[in-house]
């Protein structure tokens, strides 16, 4: 208000030099010329005070905005990912990424061929790389089987289709070292046994992964058809392997 005010004394003044431009009123233009530095010099300051009050209530806006936008979003605990569980006796062990994996006689060819998809699904991840052929006594293997189980009457409605799992080997002392000699099976009693899913979620077992509680998961204890490993899956392995 301060400022429109002055605005119209400005006018007012300057139009006074116009309308006043005689010798009679040369005294006129010098006191309208003080009175407009004088307005000019006052109305700098309340520019200036102006000014500083923008800039002040900007600042604070500022903060505010960045409070409530920090205070919006969620805690970093709620999107860290939780990793799969990992097989008791893996726990604190320290174990090569490298393992060497062989066929056990008389494999059928199509539980080869579930076994191989879910060798090349692990090696995607960079995390463990799996080599045909046979490791030493001191580096991790795993063997690859198939066997027969039938389910009993007191079993009905539930179908065993593989089982799995590391087998730890320590030896201290001299020459001490930590192997894994783990193996991973196929119930060829049931075709539906015989396939990429079972054989990813067996070999997970191989490799120190436990049951999962998330469907998503390879490593949910019922068959899913699962053949991506999710993030959770992905920590797990991280967590037995990378150091």
């Amino acid at each position: 208000m301060r400022l429109k005010t002055g605005l119209v004394w400005a006018v007012l003044l300057l139009g006074g030099l116009f309308v006043y431009h005689d010798d009679r009123f040369q005294a006129v233009p010098n006191k309208v010329i003080t009175a407009v530095s004088q307005w000019r010099s006052s109305l700098a300051t309340e520019l200036n005070a102006g000014n500083n009050s923008s800039m002040a209530s900007s600042a604070t806006s500022s903060v505010a905005s960045s409070v409530t936008s920090t205070s919006s979003r969620p805690a970093a605990s709620s999107t860290t990912t939780e990793a799969t569980p990992i097989e008791s006796n893996v726990q604190g062990k320290t174990l090569a990424t490298t393992y060497y994996y062989h066929f056990a006689a008389d494999m059928p060819a199509k539980a080869q061929q579930a076994f191989t998809a879910a060798v090349a699904v692990y090696n995607q991840t960079g995390i463990v790389k799996l080599v045909a052929g046979s490791g030493t006594a001191e580096q991790n293997q795993i063997t690859f089987f198939v066997y027969h189980k039938s389910m009993s009457a007191a079993e009905q409605g539930t179908v065993e289709l593989g089982h799995g799992g590391p087998n730890i080997i320590q030896r201290v002392g001299w020459g001490a070292y930590t192997a894994n000699h783990a193996r991973a099976g196929l119930n060829a009693t049931y075709s539906a046994a015989l396939n990429r899913s079972v054989a990813i979620h067996e070999l997970g077992h191989a490799l120190g992964l436990d049951h999962s509680t998330d469907p998503n998961s390879v490593m949910y204890p019922v068959e899913q058809g699962k053949t991506v490993l999710t993030a959770a899956d992905i920590a797990g392995l991280n967590s037995i392997y990378v150091k």
